[in-house]
């Protein structure tokens, strides 16, 4: 019985000390000055995850279905169930059906989004799913910023005005633009915006360092203007394999290897990363 009872503390003291050296190695990872941005791979759709320096989390938008839940399991720890900020860029389905999965597993913080309204069967499950989560809402408008510490920015660049109550025909053009900053570094995300809302962007601050490419490199997007305008070294398309639209474009990928931008199809490359100290960054598959 003696015995017993020994190895059962033997036991415990090894699963504690293996906690504790996990939760030890995390902080470390936390404090190391690493800004870090995973573009999932779900197919065809986008959904990408930010972790910050002092171990904040973003999310933005969650793809056509749960396959993002398996993304975040690779990426957070199993016994994390809360996420800082979630970002619907537009009511897409192949953004924001994968993102009701993540408020019924996770406890989110503060939701990000522009409140239009679209007519599609996935918004009003969308709308009941935020409103049960009971999280800190907060419209997308450009000029605020969200402060995810160590340095980290998030800012708000489109859209320009309010879109609480207005009935959009197409939400591509509605996307929520955020240019994400940390020290020299900066990563352009643009949702799905299309040439209409790409043009109003072009007397703005949008150089940028990384560029998401808008509309899973959709012809309707990436004009010449604007990719000269932002200048980016790397491009992620979020993609899905032989998918229906013939996405991204020919069009789309020789215009940025015209401009020399070295560029990653989730479809091709699957899931990848950048990590950024804020002064130089690094891509890799993980």
């Amino acid at each position: 019985m003696q015995s017993r009872q020994l190895k059962l503390v033997h036991l415990v003291t090894i699963l504690c000390l293996s906690v504790f050296a996990y939760s030890t190695n995390s902080i470390a990872g936390q404090k190391n000055g690493l800004l870090k941005i995973y573009f999932f791979d779900i197919g065809q759709g986008d959904a990408i995850f930010i972790e910050t320096p002092n171990g904040n989390q973003v999310l933005i938008d969650g793809g056509p279905d749960n396959k993002v839940l398996q993304e975040l399991a690779q990426v957070m720890p199993f016994y994390d169930r809360e996420i800082d900020v979630v970002v619907l860029t537009h009511p897409h389905a192949d953004h924001v059906a994968g993102l009701i999965e993540v408020l019924e597993r996770y406890e989110v913080k503060n939701i990000v989004q522009a409140k239009e309204d679209y007519n599609s069967p996935v918004v009003p499950v969308w709308q009941d799913a935020v409103k049960n989560e009971k999280a800190n809402e907060i419209e997308a408008i450009a000029g605020k910023t969200i402060e995810l510490g160590n340095d980290v920015v998030l800012k708000i660049i489109y859209p320009k005005e309010s879109l609480e109550g207005q009935t959009v025909k197409n939400p591509n053009n509605s996307s929520v633009v955020m240019m994400l900053d940390y020290k020299n570094t900066e990563i352009f995300l643009v949702g799905d915006i299309e040439a209409k809302a790409e043009k109003e962007l072009l007397n703005d601050d949008i150089d940028a360092d990384i560029l998401k490419v808008g509309h899973h490199g959709s012809k309707t997007s990436t004009t010449v203007n604007f990719l000269e305008k932002i200048s980016p070294q790397v491009a992620f398309i979020q993609v899905g394999a032989k998918n229906r639209y013939s996405h991204p474009s020919l069009e789309v990928t020789q215009r940025l290897e015209g401009f020399g931008i070295r560029y990653h199809r989730t479809d091709l490359d699957g899931h990848m990363e950048v990590i950024t100290d804020g002064e130089t960054f690094q891509v890799k598959k993980y």
